[in-house]
């Protein structure tokens, strides 16, 4: 019989791109299984692009909350009694869900008060997310593959796709996070970009949501008209696309950096507020440079950006 594997992540989107690694597993071992994965509705295109994952079911965060809410989506759920149910974080929710759809296997990388959901996981033993998230297989399989996660978007022709085809070495850069302390700052950025045309790029702003639209303009506000900006105008999609068609990447801590890692784009990856040992791209997996601190100045920026680029071109 077929085997089905439920992957809960309800959080944001390089949290879902990183449990690739645990799907990518999963495919592995049981190569005729069906990989359900649960995520919050704003992001079913992160997942159901994703190399091995069969099937998307999505729920309102806010809707699932009241009572009536969390029973009709457990009735609704379409794989009843799959044979593991894998929930990322400390979201009793999402195990609660799993002990009432009648899982075999409930297997989370916290311990739960309710009930033990580890089947002797190795807690602790890991530091990356995409370590600890990928050796929640461990349980059925006695060990987990580092495999690179893999995204792989559909080809899209849409004005914005189209019209960054036309561009002269472009670079997408993106700048701003959900959290503020590993953004980076207006004048660093505008400096960033003035050496990016030296060098003939065209940096391509990206990002979504208030926070990276009032960086743009405050970019612009600081006298820097020298991008195109495509904050806020890109599907995750489009994305994709754009990052292919583009080939390199500069980036914060953010989803950004992982849709980079997914389709294999050179990166440099930029942690101003540390937790690049549970973040970062692994170096072994993917092309990518990491720089962490709070200062990271523009020129070592362009500087790993210039020794990445020419690595990517010894090994062509």
């Amino acid at each position: 019989m077929e085997k089905v594997f439920v992957v809960f992540n309800t959080a944001c989107i390089g949290d879902i791109l990183v449990t690739n690694t645990l799907v990518r597993n999963i495919k592995n071992y049981y190569p005729d299984s069906k990989v359900v994965f649960v995520c919050d509705s704003p992001y079913s295109a992160v997942a159901r692009y994703q190399e091995g994952v069969d099937d998307v079911v999505t729920y309102d965060k806010k809707l699932i909350k009241s009572f009536s809410g969390f029973i009709n989506f457990v009735k609704g759920f379409p794989y009843k009694k799959p044979f593991a149910a894998m929930v990322t974080y400390s979201n009793e929710r999402n195990l609660l869900i799993s002990r009432l759809i009648g899982a075999k296997h409930i297997i989370s990388n916290h311990r739960c008060k309710l009930w033990n959901t580890n089947e002797k996981y190795r807690m602790g033993d890991y530091v990356h997310m995409k370590d600890i998230w990928g050796g929640l297989i461990e349980p059925l399989v006695g060990e987990h593959k580092n495999l690179p996660i893999k995204y792989c978007p559909p080809i899209v022709d849409s004005p914005v796709v189209n019209m960054v085809k036309e561009l002269k070495n472009p670079v997408v850069l993106c700048t701003t996070s959900n959290f503020y302390k590993k953004d980076m700052g207006v004048n660093d950025c505008k400096k960033l970009i003035e050496l990016m045309k030296e060098e003939g790029l065209t940096p391509v702003l990206t990002g979504a949501g208030k926070i990276a639209e009032k960086f743009s303009a405050d970019l612009r506000k600081s006298g820097c008209f020298d991008f195109v900006d495509l904050v806020g105008c890109t599907s995750f999609p489009e994305l994709a696309n754009v990052l292919s068609i583009c080939g390199k990447c500069i980036t914060v801590d953010t989803g950004t950096l992982h849709f980079a890692n997914a389709l294999q784009v050179p990166v440099v990856g930029i942690f101003y507020a540390g937790c690049d040992d549970m973040w970062a791209s692994d170096e072994s997996l993917y092309p990518a440079k990491t720089l962490v601190g709070e200062n990271v100045l523009p020129g070592e920026i362009m500087k790993a950006y210039r020794e990445l680029t020419n690595e990517v071109c010894a090994v062509l």
